[in-house]
């Protein structure tokens, strides 16, 4: 089946965060997994993509733990943004916490790092499946770039 993604890049203002965030630690890694899989589950399995659990190694997530931003509250992993170069990726929420503001918070978080960093152009990808996201990042400033098929 084809996916359909797009390109999308940051085109608005400076923006402000003062989202307190950590950095990811392999003691994260069964939390991380969980919220992660919970998050693209549906979403690759709809559009038939298999295998649809495709987290990241723990070996993997230890090389990248640098880029890797983790939100908790309580001590519950809430979520996270990864941060590669001048792309925002893998922005993810716990289900039971999505539609709170966290994913927007996330994302602003992200956006003002990169800023801070004097990183430019800001970009990002999203299946066109996920349409509540596309509307947060178009709500956020972003705009979309461009719009490709995968195979």
């Amino acid at each position: 089946m084809q996916v359909i993604a797009h390109k999308m890049e940051y085109k608005g203002g400076p923006m402000m965060s003062d989202l307190r965030l950590r950095q990811y630690s392999d003691s994260d890694y069964r939390k991380y997994r969980r919220v992660y899989e919970e998050c693209f589950h549906d979403m690759r399995a709809a559009l038939q993509r298999f295998p649809v659990d495709i987290c990241p190694s723990r070996e993997k997530l230890e090389q990248e733990k640098d880029h890797i931003y983790i939100l908790e509250v309580d001590g519950n992993l809430i979520g996270s943004v990864a941060v590669y170069g001048n792309e925002i990726d893998d922005l993810i929420v716990a289900k039971n916490f999505q539609r709170q503001g966290h994913g927007e918070a996330l994302l602003q978080f992200a956006v003002s790092f990169l800023q801070r960093n004097c990183i430019d152009p800001i970009i990002l990808h999203v299946a066109d499946w996920n349409q509540g996201a596309i509307k947060m990042y178009l709500k956020n400033g972003f705009s979309i770039i461009g719009t490709e098929v995968v195979e």
